[in-house]
C-alpha cells in the first residue's frame, strides 16, 4: 500500500510525538510507582515535588562531577532515599501531620537546590550541561511502523527506569511482600497483631517510594535534559501523586497515566511551534489539565488504602 504524502507526513508526526511521549513519561512514571508503594503502605508523601528536584539536582552534580551518568543515577535515587528517610521519621514514628510535612520537604528541595544551584554553577541563562545518553536501537523491532521508534529506538537511561517499573510490578504479583504491605496499608491492628513491623515497613516503604521518586528526577535531567535548572521538575511530583490515585494503585493504569501524561506534554512542545492565534501558555498547561481532568474522571468510586495518612499506634500505647 503506497501512502499518500500528507498520510507520511501525519505518521511521520505522531511517532515522534509518541516517541517524545514515551521518553518524558518515564521520570514521572518511575516516581509515581514509588509513591504507589508508599501508599499502599499507608504513608502519604506530598513532598514528592521536592524529593524528585533533590534527585535531580544531586544527579546533575554528580554526573557533572564525575562524567558518569550512572553514577550520577545511583546519587540521585540515593538522595531521595535518604529524604524519605527523614519523612518517615517525622510522620511514622514522631507521628508529625503527613501533609504538613510533605508540604515542608517539596518547599525546602524547591529552596536548597535553588539555593545550591546559584551558588555552586552561577546564574547563567546558558546552564552547564552534561552529556545524555545515546539512542540505543533494538534491531528488527525499530523498524516497526509507528511504535518502532516510541518503543525501541530510546536511549539506555530510559531502557533502565523502564525496566526498573516492570521488575517493580512483577515483584507487587507474586510476592509475599505485597500482602505485608497492603496489610500494614490497609489493617495495620491486624497486620501489628499477626506479628509484622507496622511502622518499619512504613519506614522502608517511604524510603523506597522516595528513592523511586529521586530516580525520577535523576532520569528527567541526565537521562533526558542533559541540565538542571531551578524550576527543572516543573510539577512531575504532583502529577505522579495524580497518577496514583488515577492508576487506582495498580502499576499498569498507573505507566499508561504516565505515559497519556508523557504524550500531551510532548504535544504541546510541537504545538508551541505552530503560528497559533492561542496564547503558548495554554499548550504548557495543557499536560495538566487533561491530567487533572482523567483524575477527576477516573478517581470516582475510588477508595485507597484504608489506612492512607493515618498515623499508626498500638493499642497498648497511651497518647
Amino acid at each position: 500500500m503506497i501512502l499518500a504524502q500528507s498520510e507520511i507526513v501525519t505518521v511521520a508526526f505522531w511517532t515522534a510525538v509518541l516517541a517524545s511521549g514515551v521518553r518524558l513519561s518515564v521520570s514521572v512514571g518511575t516516581a509515581a510507582i514509588g509513591e504507589m508503594i508508599t501508599e499502599r503502605a499507608g504513608v502519604l508523601n506530598l513532598g514528592l515535588e521536592g524529593t524528585m528536584i533533590i534527585g535531580a539536582f544531586t544527579a546533575f552534580a554528580t554526573a557533572f562531577e564525575t562524567g558518569s551518568v550512572w553514577v550520577g543515577l545511583g546519587a540521585g535515587a540515593l538522595a531521595g532515599a535518604v529524604v524519605g528517610l527523614l519523612f518517615a521519621l517525622l510522620v511514622v514514628y514522631l507521628r508529625v501531620d503527613q501533609v504538613v510535612a510533605g508540604l515542608s520537604v517539596t518547599l525546602f528541595g524547591l529552596a536548597i537546590t535553588s539555593f545550591l544551584n546559584t551558588e555552586i554553577y552561577g546564574d547563567s541563562p546558558i546552564p552547564p550541561r552534561v552529556p545524555t545518553p545515546s539512542t540505543f536501537n533494538v534491531p528488527l523491532l525499530e523498524d516497526i511502523p509507528l511504535i518502532g521508534e516510541p518503543l525501541f529506538q530510546q536511549n539506555r537511561v530510559a531502557y533502565f527506569a523502564a525496566a526498573v517499573i516492570v521488575v517493580i510490578a512483577l515483584f507487587l504479583r507474586s510476592s509475599y511482600s505485597t500482602i505485608v504491605l497492603d496489610a500494614v496499608g490497609e489493617a495495620p491492628e491486624s497486620a501489628d497483631a499477626a506479628g509484622h513491623g507496622v511502622s518499619f515497613t512504613r519506614l522502608v516503604a517511604t524510603a523506597f517510594g522516595s528513592a523511586m521518586a529521586g530516580l525520577g528526577g535523576a532520569v528527567l535531567v541526565v537521562g533526558q535534559l542533559g541540565f538542571f535548572n531551578s524550576n527543572v521538575t516543573a510539577g512531575r511530583g504532583w502529577v505522579a501523586l495524580a497518577l496514583v490515585i488515577f492508576g487506582r494503585w495498580k502499576p499498569g493504569l498507573i505507566v499508561a497515566g504516565a505515559v497519556l501524561f508523557g504524550t500531551l506534554d510532548a504535544l504541546q512542545f510541537r504545538f508551541q511551534t505552530l503560528d497559533s492565534a492561542i496564547p503558548f501558555e495554554f499548550f504548557i498547561a495543557l499536560p495538566f489539565i487533561v491530567t487533572l481532568v482523567a483524575l477527576a474522571a477516573g478517581s470516582r468510586g475510588v477508595r485507597g488504602p484504608s489506612a492512607l495518612g493515618t498515623p499508626f499506634r498500638r493499642s497498648t500505647e497511651t497518647n
